[in-house]
């Protein structure tokens, strides 16, 4: 049997158990409600916003004459530079090293406990594409929390940033976190979508095994076609024949020598 004669017999058996396909989706579905109803958390969000400049280090003599395209190449070379090294500061914030003394700093000022792997599974730091600008967002069960760590990150980051190769590049805060006003949405609709898709895949997965394991040998042509054997010949009325026996086995027998002695 060749391999499109597989692959259509496959699709056959799905078209066939498309119901099958559904009901998996749906109990999908209503798992992924479920979860989100009753073990996803709330969650809220605070964020801060910095642009990153790069600092010139070189000192400018009093008085001296800078044409307009030298400004502008100028201008050009360090928003160049700023934004190639832009990947770089966002991966030293994603280090424990960073974490950890943000946690610190915050637990002597707020008088909490946090630990730095919670500081690194709070944030989530994007930057704007071809941009110095990035955003630094927090998201926790607590809204004072998130704020908190925020206002925080407010500090660490430029200063983390003037301490990093002797503050070439530097960062302003742009915009100053403030405290959600109310929850994020738990994502009913996504996870639904998640649990209707993880449900359909593993239906398609259990049709497709079973139709590959299924060794029932249905017809001759099929005999021929799996295991090149050939029919050399078969029983006439044998399902007939053995249904009768069958029956014959089951009643009870009774010899004739028996009912004359009666």
């Amino acid at each position: 049997m060749n391999i499109d004669e597989n692959v259509r017999k496959i699709l056959v058996s799905l078209l066939r158990k498309w119901k099958v396909i559904v009901a998996f989706a749906l109990v999908g579905a209503l798992l992924g409600f479920f979860y989100t109803a009753n073990i996803t958390k709330l969650t809220y969000t605070s964020k801060v916003e910095f642009l990153a400049y790069a600092v010139d280090t070189k000192s400018e003599i009093k008085g001296s004459y800078n044409s307009p395209d030298d400004t502008r190449t100028s201008n050009t070379s360090k928003m160049n530079y700023t934004t190639m090294m832009l990947a770089t500061y966002i991966e030293i914030m994603n280090t424990n090293e960073f974490a950890s003394t943000v946690a610190q700093n915050l637990n002597k000022r707020i008088n909490s406990n946090c630990t730095s792997d919670f500081i690194k599974k709070s944030m989530l730091i994007e930057a704007v594409e071809d941009t110095a600008m990035f955003t630094i967002s927090v998201t926790c069960q607590s809204n004072d929390m998130a704020y908190e760590i925020a206002h925080q990150l407010e500090t660490e980051v430029p200063q983390m940033m003037k301490r990093t190769n002797n503050g070439l590049v530097q960062a302003s805060v742009e915009d100053k976190p403030i405290k959600a006003s109310a929850a994020g949405s738990k994502g009913y609709t996504k996870k639904c979508a998640i649990g209707a898709i993880a449900g359909i895949v593993i239906a398609c997965a259990y049709i497709i095994l079973r139709n590959l394991l299924d060794i029932k040998i249905r017809s001759s042509e099929e005999l021929v076609e799996k295991y090149n054997i050939p029919v050399l010949g078969n029983i006439p009325n044998y399902e007939i024949k053995s249904t009768t026996r069958a029956k014959a086995i089951d009643e009870p027998y009774v010899s004739k020598t028996s009912k004359g002695d009666e």
